[in-house]
């Protein structure tokens, strides 16, 4: 597959959604960008970052031309996005956007009957003809990441801990709670230790309770990730809380972790109450 992906589309056919797909992706991305600039972005975008793949959004001439040399002197991959007129005319009605080639003699569908035939030549030429009329954001989200992923998309997985006496955190994706365990803290050996500390670690994970909670979490979280990544979404933070955050949640958080990256995936883990000396808070 090439390292440079062209979106040539109508107005309104899902050019934005793709091209956010594409650079999170980590193509290194550029919208709206007149055809004759294109060679002098490309030039730029290899001096910037050689290795990374490119993502032009092609913002087409008002006229009809032929496609630039550049697309072929690339060896681009050219996909070209087009919707019904039914279609777009609901779209602007919807988002009450103004058509960008639109003025005041000519009506909307004149307008799409215009950018089409400017477009004509792309779609003669293009690798992915993609009519989005009855497609969702989703569905499209999805065509993009599942036909164009350099790597494998991966979800950056976060477990976060934390005291539910200082409140959730509002960031979260997931939350779950490990209250119903025994509380080290009632253990004057192990008070003013923490889930970093073996001792708490030893004391709340040898219950029969944590281990079933484990396994299922773990279960659960597995199938949630791969059911996020074939919905195209980045991220997935996970709370686990406790009453104070400093003994089970940090436990349980730190053994679940260790579980999820048993089964092939990786995982960041921070810790509001109670960081480690090397992490800060």
């Amino acid at each position: 597959m090439s390292h440079t992906i062209v979106v040539a589309g109508l107005s309104g056919s899902g050019k934005s959604t793709a091209l956010n797909v594409l650079e999170d992706l980590g193509y290194l991305v550029v919208q709206n960008l007149p055809t004759e600039l294109g060679a002098h972005w490309l030039a730029w975008a290899k001096e910037r970052s050689p290795d990374r793949p490119r993502a032009v959004g092609l913002h087409l001439p008002g006229e009809a031309s032929s496609v630039p040399n550049w697309i072929e002197d690339e060896r681009a991959t050219l996909v070209c996005l087009e919707a019904s007129d039914q279609s777009l005319v609901r779209r602007f009605s919807e988002t009450r956007r103004r058509h960008p080639w639109s003025t005041n003699w000519e009506t909307l569908v004149e307008t799409l009957t215009h950018e089409r035939q400017c477009l004509a030549p792309f779609r003669e030429r293009c690798d992915h003809h993609v009519d989005t009329s009855s497609m969702s954001a989703s569905e499209l989200r999805q065509f993009f990441l599942s036909t164009f992923a350099v790597d494998p998309h991966q979800i950056q997985l976060n477990v976060v801990t934390f005291g539910f006496k200082r409140g959730v955190p509002s960031y979260l994706d997931l939350c779950v709670d490990v209250r119903f365990l025994p509380n080290p803290y009632w253990d004057l050996s192990l008070r003013e230790l923490t889930g970093h500390d073996q001792a708490v670690a030893d004391a709340v994970l040898t219950n029969p309770s944590a281990q079933r909670w484990l396994r299922e979490q773990v279960e659960s979280i597995h199938w949630q990730y791969n059911a996020f990544v074939e919905a195209g979404k980045s991220y997935l933070t996970i709370g686990v809380g406790c009453t104070g955050g400093r003994h089970r949640s940090v436990a349980m958080a730190l053994a679940l972790a260790e579980g999820l990256r048993a089964v092939g995936l990786r995982v960041n883990v921070r810790h509001r109450e109670t960081p480690p000396p090397n992490e800060p808070a």
